[in-house]
């Protein structure tokens, strides 16, 4: 324990604690991890948050002008 009277990790930042189980926070939180899970699994975890807007924009734009295409060709 510290001089303060709190233990502190090894890099000297104090602790952090999880939020009461049930509570919005706790939900939030829970979300928010599983959507950096999201991202990770799709190889953009530590990407910003405007590159990963970015892609789905593009993304989505492809897929309008896609099935526009389709429907042209009809």
């Amino acid at each position: 324990m510290g001089s303060r009277g709190e233990k502190r990790t090894r890099k000297g930042k104090t602790r952090t604690h999880l939020p009461k189980v049930g509570t919005r926070e706790e939900a939030r939180a829970e979300q928010h991890r599983e959507r950096e899970a999201i991202a990770d699994t799709m190889g953009m975890g530590r990407t910003p948050a405007w590159v990963r807007w970015t892609a789905l924009f593009v993304g989505a734009v492809i897929l309008i002008g896609g099935v526009a295409t389709l429907i042209a060709l009809d």
